[in-house]
């Protein structure tokens, strides 16, 4: 008995003598039919083969017309809105808006190459932005056809076969002891003065000590947790959740930190406000602390640098990374070695110290 149709995927191949072309049509699982029309009979052809093949693997796309942009526009809906912080979607949707959409946001996402996205990099590169912002892009971008590969729209994520920029290791200027302590003294007296305390003692982010409340301090045993941080967003300040499951944590606090709190108790609220009460705009007090750094003899460093500077000196002062690595809320100690591995090689003197002490003679 002849056969009446052509299982799926099987596809055909012939001549219209109506349209002077040759045509290639190919049925997908879901019944539907695709069809390729060219005079060249060779590029029809390749194109069915790559269909069949496509649908015997189960990666053809189940919507060939869609865009970059559209793509995006429904991440954003879908994925990003409940899934990512408020900063962290509007730096997405930032990098999609000002780089990505411009360049390739009218590509289907079944025609996007690699080689499209290295050529962007590569112009952004070459306009002045840095590689650092363009490994941010790329980051975003990644992320995105991620998403677009589990949907099964694409079978793969051309940013697999991008190399991105190299972003140089960038060494943290920090402060010596003597330079925090002569900062110290410039800020005594001023109502923010326990924020650098506490940045200049424990190495907590900015954010995180806007975010400290009352009700998180121990007094026994004189600790602080880290539940909440500040950050801005459309010059405003908000509070959400600190930055990964690692940033919940536990301070132990300094005496000093713990006296000096202890002289400005309040029962609630957070314990640095603004004079009206309410959170802190970090862009504030990035104001007032660049305006101290201009009158008096330091390194002009970051806030962030603080930061550095604890753990700087307290690796200096042989403290064990790990210990470092639970005080800051670094998500592995892997980062920690990461980020201060300029510090540790003096220190591994020590190490063939004791390896002489178990070979020699």
């Amino acid at each position: 008995m002849a056969k009446k149709r052509r299982d799926n995927g099987e596809g055909s191949l012939f001549w219209s003598e109506k349209e002077e072309t040759w045509i290639a049509q190919v049925t997908l699982p879901n019944d539907h039919r695709k069809r390729k029309r060219s005079k060249d009979k060779a590029k029809v052809q390749k194109w069915l083969f790559e269909q069949r093949k496509a649908i015997t693997e189960n990666r053809l796309s189940t919507n060939e017309n869609m865009t970059v942009n559209q793509f995006a526009d429904q991440f954003l809906k879908d994925v990003a809105n409940h899934t990512l912080k408020l900063k962290t979607y509007i730096t997405y949707e930032s990098y999609l808006r000002l780089h990505i959409r411009p360049a390739l946001g009218r590509v289907k996402l079944v025609n996007l190459q690699s080689s499209q996205i290295q050529r962007l990099y590569s112009e952004k590169i070459n306009s002045g932005l840095s590689k650092k912002t363009v490994h941010h892009i790329h980051s975003t971008l990644r992320r995105v056809l991620n998403e677009a590969v589990k949907w099964e729209i694409i079978h793969k994520n051309p940013c697999d076969a991008v190399t991105p920029p190299r972003v140089d290791k960038q060494i943290p200027t920090v402060w010596n002891i003597e330079e925090s302590k002569k900062f110290l003294k410039a800020v005594e007296g001023h109502r923010w003065y326990g924020i650098y305390l506490i940045a200049l003692t424990t190495g907590a982010r900015r954010g995180e000590i806007l975010g400290m409340e009352w009700q998180n301090i121990r007094w026994d045993a004189g600790t602080i947790s880290i539940e909440k941080t500040v950050s801005e967003i459309k010059g405003k300040a908000v509070v959400t959740m600190p930055k990964t499951a690692k940033s919940l944590r536990t301070i132990v606090l300094p005496s000093v930190v713990v006296n000096l709190l202890k002289e400005n108790m309040e029962k609630s609220g957070f314990i640095f406000t603004s004079l009206n009460g309410t959170p802190i705009t970090p862009r504030n007090l990035l104001r007032h602390f660049y305006s101290v750094l201009e009158k008096i003899n330091v390194p002009k460093i970051r806030f962030h640098d603080m930061r550095h500077t604890v753990a700087t000196i307290l690796l200096q002062k042989d403290t064990h990374p790990v210990k470092v690595q639970q005080l800051l809320g670094h998500a592995s100690i892997t980062t920690t070695l990461d980020v201060y591995s300029h510090i540790l090689p003096p220190m591994k003197s020590e190490v063939a110290e004791k390896m002489d002490d178990v070979f020699k003679g």
